[in-house]
């Protein structure tokens, strides 16, 4: 069986909560509010083709580190996987628009994702495509 297309991300547990407060004297609510706003504007296409970019080689350099034992373990403590990478819910409806996907009806623009990097980079191989068109005319 295949993976699935897309992951759900949890959110923090109380106990990280607790420890990222202590850490910054409790401003991590306010970074997260602005994050979290952040992550709801849709970006243009230059910055979406950006972000992919970024995220599909974050994706590769975790593929090529989990050939060795030191590679799966930093790739365990930071959170990379070099199957899927993260988007946000208003981020990954771009991502489908893109590849003429309708999106499914559990994303929200506020959820946080994990893409499969197969999809990611369909998408990514289209804007490429576009603005290469783009570019001639």
């Amino acid at each position: 069986m295949r993976n699935p297309i897309i992951k759900i991300i949890k959110g923090p547990s109380a106990t990280s909560r607790g420890v990222s407060d202590a850490v910054t004297s409790g401003l991590s609510v306010a970074y997260s509010s602005i994050g979290a706003a952040v992550d709801r504007l849709p970006l243009d296409s230059e910055q979406l083709f950006g972000v992919l970019h970024f995220r599909l080689y974050e994706a590769d350099r975790a593929r090529r580190r989990g050939g060795w034992l030191g590679g799966r373990v930093y790739n365990r403590l930071s959170g990379q996987d070099p199957d899927y990478i993260p988007v946000s819910g208003t981020h990954l409806i771009q991502v489908f628009n893109v590849l003429r996907i309708e999106t499914p009806e559990f994303v929200g623009v506020s959820g946080q994702y994990l893409l499969r990097v197969d999809y990611g980079q369909r998408a990514y191989d289209r804007m490429k495509a576009d603005r290469t068109t783009e570019n001639r005319d």
